[in-house]
Protein backbone atom coordinates (compact mmCIF):
# COMPACT_ATOMS: atom_id res chain seq x y z
CA UNK A 1 0.00 0.00 0.00
CA UNK A 2 2.57 2.86 0.96
CA UNK A 3 4.25 1.95 -2.62
CA UNK A 4 0.86 3.36 -3.99
CA UNK A 5 0.97 6.34 -1.66
CA UNK A 6 4.09 7.57 -2.23
CA UNK A 7 3.34 7.89 -6.03
CA UNK A 8 1.83 11.39 -4.46
CA UNK A 9 4.69 13.41 -3.37
CA UNK A 10 6.32 12.42 -6.97
CA UNK A 11 3.34 13.57 -8.85
CA UNK A 12 3.34 16.81 -6.81
CA UNK A 13 6.56 17.43 -7.71
CA UNK A 14 6.06 17.44 -11.22
CA UNK A 15 3.36 18.72 -11.65
CA UNK A 16 4.60 22.12 -9.59
CA UNK A 17 7.77 22.30 -12.63
CA UNK A 18 5.12 22.02 -15.55
CA UNK A 19 5.89 25.67 -17.54
CA UNK A 20 3.22 27.77 -18.67
CA UNK A 21 5.03 28.61 -21.88
CA UNK A 22 2.57 28.09 -25.23
CA UNK A 23 4.64 26.05 -28.17
CA UNK A 24 3.16 26.86 -31.06
CA UNK A 25 3.32 22.89 -32.57
CA UNK A 26 0.48 21.11 -30.70
CA UNK A 27 1.15 17.05 -30.79
CA UNK A 28 -1.61 15.37 -32.94
CA UNK A 29 -1.73 11.71 -32.09
CA UNK A 30 -2.97 9.11 -35.11
CA UNK A 31 -4.30 5.88 -35.74
CA UNK A 32 -1.03 4.23 -35.67
CA UNK A 33 -0.65 4.78 -32.03
CA UNK A 34 -4.22 2.46 -31.37
CA UNK A 35 -2.10 -0.41 -30.67
CA UNK A 36 0.27 0.97 -29.20
CA UNK A 37 -2.55 2.37 -26.40
CA UNK A 38 -3.57 -1.01 -26.16
CA UNK A 39 -0.71 -2.17 -24.96
CA UNK A 40 -0.24 0.78 -22.40
CA UNK A 41 -4.24 0.36 -21.01
CA UNK A 42 -3.01 -3.32 -20.92
CA UNK A 43 -0.05 -2.56 -18.71
CA UNK A 44 -1.70 -0.12 -16.83
CA UNK A 45 -4.30 -2.79 -15.92
CA UNK A 46 -1.60 -4.81 -14.88
CA UNK A 47 -0.05 -2.50 -12.86
CA UNK A 48 -2.61 -1.38 -10.65
CA UNK A 49 -3.66 -5.05 -10.48
CA UNK A 50 -0.52 -6.53 -8.82
CA UNK A 51 0.60 -3.80 -6.83
CA UNK A 52 -2.54 -3.88 -4.55
CA UNK A 53 -2.61 -7.33 -4.12
CA UNK A 54 -2.35 -7.85 -0.66
CA UNK A 55 -0.16 -10.48 0.63
CA UNK A 56 -1.45 -13.08 2.93
CA UNK A 57 0.57 -16.15 3.18
CA UNK A 58 0.94 -16.42 6.93
CA UNK A 59 -0.18 -19.73 8.48
CA UNK A 60 -2.32 -19.61 11.04
CA UNK A 61 -0.08 -20.55 13.56
CA UNK A 62 1.70 -17.39 12.41
CA UNK A 63 -1.72 -14.98 12.45
CA UNK A 64 -3.03 -16.19 16.46
CA UNK A 65 -5.01 -13.41 16.58
CA UNK A 66 -7.38 -14.19 13.62
CA UNK A 67 -8.38 -17.45 15.23
CA UNK A 68 -8.82 -16.98 18.78
CA UNK A 69 -12.44 -15.82 18.75
CA UNK A 70 -15.37 -16.51 17.18
CA UNK A 71 -17.29 -14.03 14.85
CA UNK A 72 -21.11 -16.31 15.52
CA UNK A 73 -21.09 -15.06 19.35
CA UNK A 74 -18.36 -12.47 19.55
CA UNK A 75 -18.09 -8.87 17.98
CA UNK A 76 -15.52 -8.46 15.72
CA UNK A 77 -15.27 -4.90 15.44
CA UNK A 78 -14.56 -2.10 18.56
CA UNK A 79 -17.20 0.28 17.09
CA UNK A 80 -19.51 3.22 18.54
CA UNK A 81 -21.81 3.06 15.70
CA UNK A 82 -24.03 6.22 16.47
CA UNK A 83 -21.28 8.63 17.58
CA UNK A 84 -18.81 7.06 14.27
CA UNK A 85 -21.87 6.87 12.13
CA UNK A 86 -23.01 10.43 12.72
CA UNK A 87 -19.21 11.79 12.31
CA UNK A 88 -18.96 9.81 9.10
CA UNK A 89 -22.14 11.16 8.26
CA UNK A 90 -20.75 14.79 8.80
CA UNK A 91 -17.14 13.88 7.11
CA UNK A 92 -19.50 12.90 3.73
CA UNK A 93 -21.60 15.84 4.15
CA UNK A 94 -18.64 18.18 4.27
CA UNK A 95 -16.24 16.28 1.49
CA UNK A 96 -19.50 16.94 -0.80
CA UNK A 97 -19.65 20.56 -0.37
CA UNK A 98 -16.30 20.93 -0.79
CA UNK A 99 -16.19 18.80 -3.96
CA UNK A 100 -18.87 20.89 -5.60
CA UNK A 101 -17.02 24.19 -4.67
CA UNK A 102 -13.84 22.21 -6.11
CA UNK A 103 -16.18 22.21 -9.50
CA UNK A 104 -16.25 26.29 -9.56
CA UNK A 105 -12.35 26.61 -10.03
CA UNK A 106 -11.23 29.22 -12.55
CA UNK A 107 -11.64 28.53 -16.27
CA UNK A 108 -8.52 26.39 -18.02
CA UNK A 109 -6.87 29.36 -20.70
CA UNK A 110 -6.90 26.76 -23.07
CA UNK A 111 -3.94 28.41 -25.49
CA UNK A 112 -1.38 28.21 -21.87
CA UNK A 113 -2.09 23.97 -22.76
CA UNK A 114 0.86 22.01 -24.34
CA UNK A 115 1.03 18.17 -24.19
CA UNK A 116 4.86 18.42 -23.96
CA UNK A 117 4.00 20.01 -19.89
CA UNK A 118 2.36 16.68 -18.55
CA UNK A 119 5.17 14.16 -17.49
CA UNK A 120 6.20 11.76 -19.38
CA UNK A 121 4.48 8.82 -17.19
CA UNK A 122 1.78 10.10 -18.06
CA UNK A 123 2.49 11.30 -21.91
CA UNK A 124 1.58 8.44 -23.66
CA UNK A 125 -2.07 7.96 -21.72
CA UNK A 126 -3.55 10.36 -24.80
CA UNK A 127 -5.82 8.25 -26.55
CA UNK A 128 -5.48 9.20 -30.46
CA UNK A 129 -8.85 10.44 -30.54
CA UNK A 130 -11.51 10.87 -27.84
CA UNK A 131 -14.07 9.52 -29.38
CA UNK A 132 -14.32 6.42 -27.00
CA UNK A 133 -14.66 9.18 -23.73
CA UNK A 134 -18.14 8.66 -23.15
CA UNK A 135 -18.52 4.59 -23.83
CA UNK A 136 -15.26 4.56 -20.84
CA UNK A 137 -16.97 7.41 -18.81
CA UNK A 138 -20.50 4.61 -18.50
CA UNK A 139 -18.25 1.76 -18.62
CA UNK A 140 -16.58 3.26 -15.28
CA UNK A 141 -20.30 4.16 -13.69
CA UNK A 142 -21.57 0.69 -14.08
CA UNK A 143 -18.98 -0.57 -11.73
CA UNK A 144 -18.51 2.55 -8.95
CA UNK A 145 -21.97 2.52 -8.11
CA UNK A 146 -21.95 -0.88 -8.24
CA UNK A 147 -18.86 -1.21 -5.34
CA UNK A 148 -20.53 1.37 -3.30
CA UNK A 149 -23.92 -1.05 -2.66
CA UNK A 150 -21.07 -4.54 -2.30
CA UNK A 151 -20.99 -3.88 0.92
CA UNK A 152 -24.69 -4.31 1.81
CA UNK A 153 -24.67 -7.73 0.49
CA UNK A 154 -22.64 -9.16 3.24
CA UNK A 155 -26.05 -8.83 5.64
CA UNK A 156 -27.17 -11.56 3.67
CA UNK A 157 -25.76 -13.67 6.15
CA UNK A 158 -27.08 -13.86 9.39
CA UNK A 159 -23.36 -13.82 10.59
CA UNK A 160 -23.15 -10.17 9.32
CA UNK A 161 -26.57 -9.29 9.76
CA UNK A 162 -26.19 -9.47 13.76
CA UNK A 163 -23.54 -6.65 13.60
CA UNK A 164 -25.20 -4.89 10.87
CA UNK A 165 -25.20 -1.68 12.36
CA UNK A 166 -21.75 -1.63 13.29
CA UNK A 167 -20.67 -2.58 10.00
CA UNK A 168 -22.96 0.05 8.68
CA UNK A 169 -21.33 2.69 10.46
CA UNK A 170 -17.61 1.46 9.91
CA UNK A 171 -18.25 1.58 6.17
CA UNK A 172 -19.66 5.34 6.38
CA UNK A 173 -16.69 6.20 8.73
CA UNK A 174 -14.64 4.52 6.22
CA UNK A 175 -15.91 6.54 3.28
CA UNK A 176 -15.71 9.49 5.00
CA UNK A 177 -12.31 9.37 5.48
CA UNK A 178 -11.32 8.43 2.10
CA UNK A 179 -13.61 10.93 0.37
CA UNK A 180 -12.19 14.03 2.99
CA UNK A 181 -8.63 13.08 1.65
CA UNK A 182 -9.52 13.67 -1.62
CA UNK A 183 -11.64 16.99 -1.20
CA UNK A 184 -9.48 18.31 1.80
CA UNK A 185 -6.17 17.29 2.51
CA UNK A 186 -3.02 18.64 0.48
CA UNK A 187 -3.06 15.45 -1.42
CA UNK A 188 -6.29 16.31 -3.22
CA UNK A 189 -7.26 18.48 -5.78
CA UNK A 190 -8.10 21.26 -3.16
CA UNK A 191 -4.23 21.75 -3.19
CA UNK A 192 -3.38 20.73 -6.17
CA UNK A 193 -4.76 21.96 -9.85
CA UNK A 194 -3.85 19.24 -12.70
CA UNK A 195 -5.98 19.76 -15.80
CA UNK A 196 -7.48 16.76 -17.02
CA UNK A 197 -6.86 14.73 -20.05
CA UNK A 198 -9.99 15.84 -22.47
CA UNK A 199 -8.67 19.65 -21.64
CA UNK A 200 -6.12 18.75 -24.14
CA UNK A 201 -8.69 17.48 -27.56
CA UNK A 202 -9.45 20.35 -29.57
CA UNK A 203 -12.36 18.13 -31.07
CA UNK A 204 -14.12 18.49 -27.46
CA UNK A 205 -16.16 21.14 -26.78
CA UNK A 206 -14.52 23.98 -25.56
CA UNK A 207 -17.01 24.41 -22.58
CA UNK A 208 -16.09 21.27 -21.38
CA UNK A 209 -12.20 21.37 -22.10
CA UNK A 210 -12.29 25.00 -20.23
CA UNK A 211 -14.24 24.22 -16.92
CA UNK A 212 -12.89 24.30 -13.77
CA UNK A 213 -13.86 20.97 -12.84
CA UNK A 214 -11.08 20.14 -15.75
CA UNK A 215 -8.37 21.04 -12.90
CA UNK A 216 -9.33 18.23 -10.81
CA UNK A 217 -7.60 15.57 -12.34
CA UNK A 218 -5.42 14.50 -9.54
CA UNK A 219 -6.52 12.16 -7.35
CA UNK A 220 -8.94 9.63 -9.31
CA UNK A 221 -12.27 10.31 -6.58
CA UNK A 222 -13.98 6.93 -8.72
CA UNK A 223 -11.20 5.09 -8.18
CA UNK A 224 -10.43 5.30 -4.93
CA UNK A 225 -14.40 5.06 -4.02
CA UNK A 226 -14.47 1.99 -6.22
CA UNK A 227 -11.74 0.62 -4.38
CA UNK A 228 -12.95 1.62 -0.53
CA UNK A 229 -16.46 -0.77 -1.58
CA UNK A 230 -14.30 -3.70 -2.52
CA UNK A 231 -11.37 -3.58 -0.01
CA UNK A 232 -13.81 -3.08 2.44
CA UNK A 233 -16.13 -6.01 1.60
CA UNK A 234 -12.89 -8.35 0.98
CA UNK A 235 -11.92 -7.01 4.90
CA UNK A 236 -15.28 -7.73 6.67
CA UNK A 237 -15.32 -11.07 4.80
CA UNK A 238 -11.98 -12.24 6.24
CA UNK A 239 -11.90 -11.15 9.89
CA UNK A 240 -15.99 -12.45 9.31
CA UNK A 241 -13.98 -16.28 8.36
CA UNK A 242 -10.84 -16.64 10.46
CA UNK A 243 -10.57 -20.22 9.27
CA UNK A 244 -9.48 -19.24 5.88
CA UNK A 245 -5.95 -19.98 5.54
CA UNK A 246 -3.33 -17.32 4.10
CA UNK A 247 -3.74 -18.44 0.10
CA UNK A 248 -8.08 -18.02 0.66
CA UNK A 249 -7.36 -14.02 2.05
CA UNK A 250 -4.63 -13.57 -0.72
CA UNK A 251 -7.27 -14.67 -3.21
CA UNK A 252 -10.15 -12.44 -2.09
CA UNK A 253 -7.87 -9.57 -2.03
CA UNK A 254 -6.44 -9.94 -5.20
CA UNK A 255 -10.11 -10.23 -6.78
CA UNK A 256 -10.86 -6.90 -4.65
CA UNK A 257 -8.55 -5.09 -6.92
CA UNK A 258 -10.16 -5.93 -10.22
CA UNK A 259 -13.18 -3.49 -9.92
CA UNK A 260 -11.17 -0.86 -9.03
CA UNK A 261 -8.33 -1.62 -11.69
CA UNK A 262 -11.14 -1.81 -14.58
CA UNK A 263 -12.27 1.54 -13.20
CA UNK A 264 -8.48 3.29 -13.42
CA UNK A 265 -8.49 2.03 -17.20
CA UNK A 266 -12.05 3.28 -18.03
CA UNK A 267 -10.89 6.79 -16.27
CA UNK A 268 -8.04 7.32 -18.22
CA UNK A 269 -9.64 5.59 -21.52
CA UNK A 270 -12.36 8.45 -20.84
CA UNK A 271 -9.95 11.57 -20.42
CA UNK A 272 -10.42 12.32 -17.01
CA UNK A 273 -7.59 11.01 -15.13
CA UNK A 274 -3.99 10.32 -15.93
CA UNK A 275 -2.62 6.93 -15.06
CA UNK A 276 -0.98 8.31 -11.72
CA UNK A 277 -4.35 9.89 -11.11
CA UNK A 278 -5.85 6.26 -11.10
CA UNK A 279 -2.95 4.44 -9.17
CA UNK A 280 -2.74 7.22 -6.27
CA UNK A 281 -6.48 6.73 -6.23
CA UNK A 282 -6.58 3.32 -6.09
CA UNK A 283 -3.68 3.10 -3.16
CA UNK A 284 -6.13 5.67 -1.31
CA UNK A 285 -9.32 3.44 -1.32
CA UNK A 286 -7.67 0.06 -0.45
CA UNK A 287 -5.94 1.91 2.92
CA UNK A 288 -9.23 3.16 4.44
CA UNK A 289 -11.15 0.12 2.81
CA UNK A 290 -8.31 -2.12 5.01
CA UNK A 291 -7.16 -0.40 7.66
CA UNK A 292 -10.41 1.75 8.92
CA UNK A 293 -11.78 -1.95 10.10
CA UNK A 294 -8.63 -3.61 10.88
CA UNK A 295 -7.86 -0.96 13.22
CA UNK A 296 -11.58 -1.24 15.01
CA UNK A 297 -10.73 -5.22 14.88
CA UNK A 298 -7.43 -4.74 16.86
CA UNK A 299 -8.71 -2.67 19.14
CA UNK A 300 -11.49 -5.25 19.44
CA UNK A 301 -9.04 -7.68 20.15
CA UNK A 302 -6.92 -6.24 22.79
CA UNK A 303 -10.08 -4.67 24.77
CA UNK A 304 -12.17 -7.61 24.78
CA UNK A 305 -14.01 -8.68 27.61
CA UNK A 306 -15.96 -12.25 27.50
CA UNK A 307 -18.51 -13.91 30.00
CA UNK A 308 -19.25 -17.76 29.93
CA UNK A 309 -21.68 -19.33 32.05
CA UNK A 310 -21.71 -23.25 32.43
CA UNK A 311 -23.53 -25.75 34.79
CA UNK A 312 -24.16 -29.52 34.93
CA UNK A 313 -26.52 -31.65 37.14
CA UNK A 314 -25.77 -35.26 37.56
CA UNK A 315 -27.35 -38.10 40.73
CA UNK A 316 -28.89 -35.11 42.32
CA UNK A 317 -25.67 -32.58 42.58
CA UNK A 318 -25.70 -29.48 40.60
CA UNK A 319 -22.76 -28.14 39.58
CA UNK A 320 -22.20 -24.50 38.06
CA UNK A 321 -19.61 -22.21 36.82
CA UNK A 322 -18.83 -18.80 35.27
CA UNK A 323 -15.16 -17.70 33.49
CA UNK A 324 -14.34 -14.14 32.31
CA UNK A 325 -11.88 -13.57 30.31
CA UNK A 326 -10.68 -9.78 29.89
Amino acid sequence: MHCLLNVAPAMVHSISERTSKHRPETYVPTSNHLPVMTQHYFTLFLILFLSTCVSAQMTPEERPDIRNYDPKTEKVYAVKPWLEGGLGLGGMIVSTTLIDQLRSKDKIDLSELDRDDVPGIDRWAFPASAEQREDAEASSDIFFNTSVLLPLTLFIDKKFRKDWVDITALYIETHALSSLTYAASPMGPLFIDRTRPVAYYEDVDDGLRATGNSRNSFFSGHVSTTAVGTFFFTKVLSDYNPQWSGKQRALAFTLASLPPAFVAVQRVRALKHFPTDTVVGMGVGAFFGIMTPHLHKRWQMKHRTRLSLGGSYHNGTGVGGMTLTF
